[in-house]
């Protein structure tokens, strides 16, 4: 290896060292926050780190150790892991280009889809979003809606599963479950801007469920009562 060689390799390692070495606030005030990254706090280096209080467009994640690729931020890309009480994964932020992975979570409904009139826990298993220019491009995993509540009414054993996919620059979670006397079916469709638009057909032989959704303004129609609602993430 030639010293002009070496000298390249040392400036490299240099320059990785000092990244790796740098404040994690420096990473977090610039690109990822113009993605949707936030912190109340952030302590640590970009090596290792932790977010105090984060969120990520609009939904709130609590405390969350961090550590982010020093030879990622050399390709001007960020590319970090994450872990906390709910959720761990990773994310890679570029020009115009955001993808989540491996992300498994289990976080409240409500924080997520406020006012939809749902109650339950969001639970994402093998979970990947690879978005650009914030249009849905790619989407994978294991989505369910577990502990549900319909209307106030709690329905013991009701879990909405489903896969997410893209549809056009949306992306969209087809959702199906049963429990006893109840059958639910419907999908869930979320813009680029983060609106979300919820459609839900019930079929139910319990007299109680049925007078309670119709109560709470469920519409009759051949397929079962439809439950239409819409909002956006993260936002009370």
């Amino acid at each position: 290896m030639t010293a002009q060689a070496l000298g390249g390799v040392f400036v490299a390692l240099t320059m990785i060292l000092v990244l790796a070495m740098a404040p994690l606030s420096l990473v977090v005030a610039g690109r990822a926050q113009a993605a949707g990254l936030t912190a109340a706090t952030v302590s640590g280096t970009v090596w290792r780190g932790r977010l105090g209080e984060a969120a990520f467009g609009g939904v709130r994640l609590g405390d969350v150790r961090i550590g982010v690729s020093p030879l990622a931020l050399l390709t001007a890309r960020i590319r970090l892991g994450f872990e906390g009480e709910a959720l761990r994964g990773g994310l890679s932020l570029g020009p115009r280009r955001t993808q989540l992975r491996d992300v498994d979570a289990d976080l409240p409904l409500a924080s997520l889809a406020p006012g939809a009139g749902l109650a339950g826990r969001v639970r994402l298993r093998d979970f990947g979003l690879a978005l650009r220019g914030g249009q849905c491009q790619a989407a994978e995993g294991a989505v369910a809606l577990d502990q549900l509540s319909l209307v106030g009414l709690d329905l013991p054993g009701l879990s909405l599963n489903g896969s997410p996919a893209c549809a056009g620059a949306d992306l969209v979670m087809p959702l199906s479950g049963q429990a006893e006397g109840v059958d639910v079916a419907g999908d869930l469709r979320i813009s680029p801007g983060g609106a979300y638009r919820m459609g839900l057909t019930v079929r139910t032989t319990r007299p109680e469920v049925d007078l309670a959704l119709g109560a709470a303004g469920a519409q009759q129609t051949l397929g079962g009562r439809q439950i239409q609602v819409a909002g956006r993430l993260g936002v009370s």
